[in-house]
Protein backbone atom coordinates (compact mmCIF):
# COMPACT_ATOMS: atom_id res chain seq x y z
CA UNK A 1 0.00 0.00 0.00
CA UNK A 2 1.27 3.50 -0.38
CA UNK A 3 0.93 5.73 2.59
CA UNK A 4 -0.18 9.09 2.69
CA UNK A 5 1.78 11.14 5.04
CA UNK A 6 0.03 14.64 6.15
CA UNK A 7 2.61 17.17 6.93
CA UNK A 8 1.22 19.24 10.36
CA UNK A 9 3.88 20.28 12.69
CA UNK A 10 4.28 23.55 11.13
CA UNK A 11 4.49 26.96 13.41
CA UNK A 12 1.79 28.90 11.27
CA UNK A 13 3.96 32.22 11.55
CA UNK A 14 2.36 34.02 8.39
CA UNK A 15 -0.88 33.07 9.81
CA UNK A 16 -0.50 34.57 13.14
CA UNK A 17 -2.77 31.81 14.82
CA UNK A 18 -2.55 27.71 15.19
CA UNK A 19 -3.95 27.90 11.86
CA UNK A 20 -4.89 23.59 11.98
CA UNK A 21 -7.54 25.18 13.90
CA UNK A 22 -8.90 27.54 11.92
CA UNK A 23 -12.55 26.98 11.24
CA UNK A 24 -13.88 26.07 7.53
CA UNK A 25 -17.21 26.05 7.27
CA UNK A 26 -17.84 24.67 10.85
CA UNK A 27 -14.56 22.59 11.28
CA UNK A 28 -10.84 23.07 12.39
CA UNK A 29 -8.81 23.29 9.14
CA UNK A 30 -6.73 20.50 9.62
CA UNK A 31 -9.87 18.15 9.55
CA UNK A 32 -11.35 19.61 6.17
CA UNK A 33 -7.44 18.65 4.79
CA UNK A 34 -7.51 15.44 6.72
CA UNK A 35 -11.01 14.27 4.99
CA UNK A 36 -10.45 14.82 1.11
CA UNK A 37 -7.26 12.38 2.04
CA UNK A 38 -9.91 9.74 4.05
CA UNK A 39 -12.34 10.38 0.67
CA UNK A 40 -9.17 9.03 -1.88
CA UNK A 41 -8.67 5.82 0.41
CA UNK A 42 -8.45 2.84 -1.84
CA UNK A 43 -7.46 -0.78 -2.27
CA UNK A 44 -3.94 1.54 -3.50
CA UNK A 45 -3.77 4.49 -0.85
CA UNK A 46 -3.64 3.99 2.82
CA UNK A 47 -5.00 6.19 5.52
CA UNK A 48 -3.04 9.28 5.90
CA UNK A 49 -1.00 9.06 8.96
CA UNK A 50 -0.52 13.18 10.42
CA UNK A 51 2.66 14.05 11.56
CA UNK A 52 2.04 16.44 14.40
CA UNK A 53 4.65 17.91 16.91
CA UNK A 54 6.15 17.14 20.41
CA UNK A 55 3.64 16.00 22.25
CA UNK A 56 2.03 18.96 24.69
CA UNK A 57 -1.18 19.35 25.51
CA UNK A 58 -2.29 21.13 22.85
CA UNK A 59 -0.85 18.44 20.14
CA UNK A 60 -2.59 15.50 22.55
CA UNK A 61 -5.56 17.23 21.53
CA UNK A 62 -5.35 17.28 17.96
CA UNK A 63 -4.44 13.62 18.06
CA UNK A 64 -7.44 13.13 19.90
CA UNK A 65 -9.30 15.11 17.61
CA UNK A 66 -7.93 12.55 14.69
CA UNK A 67 -8.59 9.23 16.56
CA UNK A 68 -11.61 10.43 17.00
CA UNK A 69 -12.28 10.18 12.79
CA UNK A 70 -9.91 7.36 12.58
CA UNK A 71 -6.39 8.93 10.96
CA UNK A 72 -3.66 8.03 12.77
CA UNK A 73 -1.29 10.16 14.20
CA UNK A 74 2.50 10.45 15.39
CA UNK A 75 4.42 12.87 17.35
CA UNK A 76 7.74 14.14 15.88
CA UNK A 77 10.06 15.72 18.47
CA UNK A 78 12.43 16.94 15.97
CA UNK A 79 9.60 19.09 13.95
CA UNK A 80 10.84 22.60 15.10
CA UNK A 81 14.07 21.89 13.00
CA UNK A 82 12.50 21.84 10.20
CA UNK A 83 10.30 20.03 7.18
CA UNK A 84 12.85 17.18 6.52
CA UNK A 85 12.61 16.01 9.66
CA UNK A 86 8.86 15.67 10.04
CA UNK A 87 8.67 14.11 6.68
CA UNK A 88 11.80 11.73 7.20
CA UNK A 89 9.66 10.92 10.80
CA UNK A 90 6.45 9.77 9.03
CA UNK A 91 8.70 7.51 6.90
CA UNK A 92 10.60 6.45 9.62
CA UNK A 93 7.03 4.82 10.98
CA UNK A 94 5.53 3.57 8.17
CA UNK A 95 8.48 1.40 6.88
CA UNK A 96 6.32 -1.31 5.08
CA UNK A 97 4.81 0.79 2.58
CA UNK A 98 5.12 0.30 -0.83
CA UNK A 99 5.89 3.97 -1.42
CA UNK A 100 4.54 7.70 0.45
CA UNK A 101 2.56 10.66 -0.76
CA UNK A 102 3.59 13.77 1.03
CA UNK A 103 0.91 16.28 1.51
CA UNK A 104 0.67 19.54 3.43
CA UNK A 105 -2.23 19.45 5.81
CA UNK A 106 -3.12 23.13 5.25
CA UNK A 107 -4.01 22.12 1.77
CA UNK A 108 -8.18 22.06 2.72
CA UNK A 109 -9.06 22.78 -0.95
CA UNK A 110 -7.07 19.56 -2.82
CA UNK A 111 -9.48 17.58 -4.43
CA UNK A 112 -9.33 13.75 -3.66
CA UNK A 113 -9.68 12.10 -6.86
CA UNK A 114 -6.18 14.19 -7.38
CA UNK A 115 -4.36 12.15 -4.08
CA UNK A 116 -6.00 9.42 -5.32
CA UNK A 117 -4.10 9.73 -9.16
CA UNK A 118 -0.66 10.60 -7.51
CA UNK A 119 -1.09 7.59 -5.84
CA UNK A 120 -2.27 5.61 -8.61
CA UNK A 121 0.91 6.66 -10.87
CA UNK A 122 3.52 5.68 -8.00
CA UNK A 123 5.76 3.24 -8.77
CA UNK A 124 8.70 1.76 -7.03
CA UNK A 125 11.67 3.44 -8.79
CA UNK A 126 9.30 6.70 -9.54
CA UNK A 127 8.71 10.25 -7.59
CA UNK A 128 5.21 12.07 -9.08
CA UNK A 129 5.02 15.61 -9.25
CA UNK A 130 1.46 16.92 -9.82
CA UNK A 131 1.11 19.97 -11.52
CA UNK A 132 -1.78 22.49 -12.27
CA UNK A 133 -1.10 24.65 -15.16
CA UNK A 134 2.66 23.57 -15.54
CA UNK A 135 3.09 24.95 -12.09
CA UNK A 136 4.07 22.14 -9.16
CA UNK A 137 1.82 21.37 -6.08
CA UNK A 138 1.18 18.72 -3.69
CA UNK A 139 1.11 15.97 -2.90
CA UNK A 140 4.51 14.35 -4.02
CA UNK A 141 4.55 10.64 -4.33
CA UNK A 142 8.17 8.98 -3.78
CA UNK A 143 8.32 5.16 -4.48
CA UNK A 144 9.51 2.58 -1.91
CA UNK A 145 12.87 2.82 -3.70
CA UNK A 146 13.45 6.11 -1.98
CA UNK A 147 12.48 5.09 1.30
CA UNK A 148 16.28 5.01 2.60
CA UNK A 149 17.30 9.05 1.45
CA UNK A 150 13.89 10.18 2.71
CA UNK A 151 14.91 8.80 6.09
CA UNK A 152 18.21 11.14 5.90
CA UNK A 153 16.39 14.32 5.43
CA UNK A 154 16.87 17.06 7.52
CA UNK A 155 16.62 21.04 7.32
CA UNK A 156 13.69 23.08 6.27
CA UNK A 157 13.74 22.09 2.79
CA UNK A 158 11.38 19.01 2.77
CA UNK A 159 12.34 16.24 -0.26
CA UNK A 160 14.39 19.21 -2.35
CA UNK A 161 17.65 17.21 -2.16
CA UNK A 162 15.56 13.90 -3.05
CA UNK A 163 14.24 15.48 -6.10
CA UNK A 164 17.36 17.39 -7.14
CA UNK A 165 19.40 13.82 -6.82
CA UNK A 166 16.78 11.84 -9.17
CA UNK A 167 15.69 14.24 -11.79
CA UNK A 168 15.84 11.40 -14.38
CA UNK A 169 12.99 9.21 -11.99
CA UNK A 170 10.34 12.34 -11.72
CA UNK A 171 7.00 11.73 -13.77
CA UNK A 172 4.84 15.33 -13.97
CA UNK A 173 1.32 14.42 -13.60
CA UNK A 174 -0.73 17.58 -14.94
CA UNK A 175 -4.26 17.70 -13.09
CA UNK A 176 -7.25 20.25 -13.44
CA UNK A 177 -6.91 21.12 -9.79
CA UNK A 178 -6.31 24.48 -8.50
CA UNK A 179 -6.43 23.08 -4.92
CA UNK A 180 -2.92 21.43 -5.11
CA UNK A 181 -1.13 25.04 -5.42
CA UNK A 182 -3.65 26.48 -2.61
CA UNK A 183 -1.80 26.22 1.08
CA UNK A 184 -3.07 28.34 3.48
CA UNK A 185 -0.63 30.86 4.99
CA UNK A 186 -2.65 33.71 5.58
CA UNK A 187 -6.00 33.94 6.74
CA UNK A 188 -7.62 35.26 4.10
CA UNK A 189 -6.74 32.14 2.00
CA UNK A 190 -9.57 30.55 4.11
CA UNK A 191 -12.08 32.09 1.81
CA UNK A 192 -10.30 31.18 -1.28
CA UNK A 193 -10.15 27.35 -0.42
CA UNK A 194 -13.81 27.67 0.67
CA UNK A 195 -14.50 28.84 -2.58
CA UNK A 196 -12.52 25.62 -4.18
CA UNK A 197 -13.69 23.36 -2.17
CA UNK A 198 -17.59 24.61 -3.52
Amino acid sequence: MIQGLLLAAGRSQRFGSDKRRAPLAGEPLLLRSVQRWLEACDDVLAAPLVVLREADEGERELADMLQRIGVPSTFCAEAQFGMAHSLAWGVLQTPRADGWLIGLADMPALQASSIRAVAHALRPRSIVMPTHGGLRGHPVGFGRDFGGELLQLRGDHGARAVLQAHREALHWLELEDPGLLLDVDQPQQLEQAQALRD
